[in-house]
């Protein structure tokens, strides 16, 4: 299974694509990284657990963007696998989803 490596290229992906402007976050984005983010700022790992009590609140009909909430998922899982979790593979994925979590959460809001 390669999903720690596909999580990693694809919040690389959204990193570039946010940084370069070809991709615009929604409103709807933002909320769901902040609320990620404020997990984060505890100091403590994130866990599957945190993510899909998040994604509960969150749906594509807000705004929130499919390619954010389908890695949210795949992270989701990932975190629930320990094993796969630890290894550097999967802290390398992590890493870039929190990566991406503060560039979304210290963002500007979307214009309207």
């Amino acid at each position: 299974m390669h999903v720690p490596e596909e999580i990693r290229a694809e919040a690389a992906g959204l990193i570039d694509h946010h940084a370069l402007g070809l991709w615009k976050p929604h409103d709807a984005d933002r909320r769901i990284a902040v609320a990620l983010f404020r997990f984060l700022e505890t100091g403590l790992p994130l866990t599957g657990e945190q993510v899909r009590s998040v994604l509960a609140h969150a749906e594509p009909a807000d705004g929130a963007s499919e390619r954010l909430l389908k890695l949210l998922r795949m992270t989701a899982g990932l975190l629930d696998d320990a094993p796969a979790a630890d290894s550097p593979t999967g802290r390398d994925a992590v890493d870039h989803v929190c990566l991406l979590l503060d560039a979304l959460a210290l963002s500007r809001p979307a214009e309207q």
